[in-house]
């Protein structure tokens, strides 16, 4: 009996030792693998990178499709988080087609933390506007975009007066994407030093009782021309994202 509860006893302190150098090494372990951890993430973090050229300087006559555009500035930047954003009215070449003017609505953001402000379907409602109708569309872009056709986003709402006709689509890194969760997870996928992302939207008007279509495709050709003029020369450029 005795030597029973000797070997209980020596049991028990072998377990108390072997459990105490077993926290100890955990704990030393955690207290070495957290500067390797912090050092990690300051090593890979993302950082912002700056707009070649402001959208301010867009040069409209650039777009073979519209003779004349002018920029507006009538949104505050408090209210899509950046300051670096332009509103074009353009017109169409072509005279005698209804609409005759479309709008070109873009905006950077190069923040790695950005939440993604709304697209038009969230704030235009928030204005009172009605969706009628929203769906996929595939636009085929000029040669001097990276990919010759990318899925955007086709919106039909009604105001109070008129219709829109709305084509969207974020420019994130390099890439193309068409939702917001899309470009929340671009923005924080490994790979990439700098971070940027784009909203590109365009805008045409139609009566209320009208058809939507010559609207769509006036929307669609801005769009398309834009973004060739906008990847070419203000958008960073795939090297400079680089490590």
């Amino acid at each position: 009996m005795g030597n029973e509860k000797s070997q209980l006893l020596q049991t028990r302190n072998w377990l108390s030792a072997s459990f105490l150098s077993a926290a100890l090494i955990l704990i030393a372990a955690a207290a070495g693998l957290r500067p390797a951890m912090t050092a990690l993430s300051v090593r890979f973090a993302k950082q912002s990178i700056p707009i070649r050229k402001p959208l301010s300087q867009f040069d409209i006559s650039r777009l073979p499709s519209f003779s004349t555009g002018w920029l507006t500035s009538n949104v505050p930047p408090e209210d899509i988080e950046t300051d670096e954003f332009a509103i074009i009215r353009f017109n169409r070449r072509t005279f005698g087609a209804e609409p005759k003017e479309v709008v070109l609505f873009v905006t950077y953001y190069s923040d790695p933390q950005s939440n993604v402000p709304h697209t038009p379907d969230v704030c235009y409602r928030q204005g009172g506007a009605v969706v009628r109708k929203m769906s996929n569309i595939t636009i085929d872009l000029p040669e001097s975009a990276p990919c010759p056709k990318i899925k955007a986003r086709l919106l039909l709402m009604r105001q109070q007066e008129y219709n829109q006709a709305i084509i969207f689509c974020f420019y994130v890194d390099g890439s193309f994407r068409h939702s917001r969760e899309q470009v929340r997870w671009m923005i924080r996928k490994p790979g990439n030093r700098y971070v940027y992302f784009s909203k590109i939207e365009t805008v045409a008007m139609y009566p209320l009782d009208g058809e939507p279509t010559e609207a769509i495709e006036l929307s669609k050709r801005l769009f398309a021309e834009a973004v060739g003029e906008l990847i070419s020369e203000h958008f960073p450029t795939r090297e400079q994202l680089r490590p």
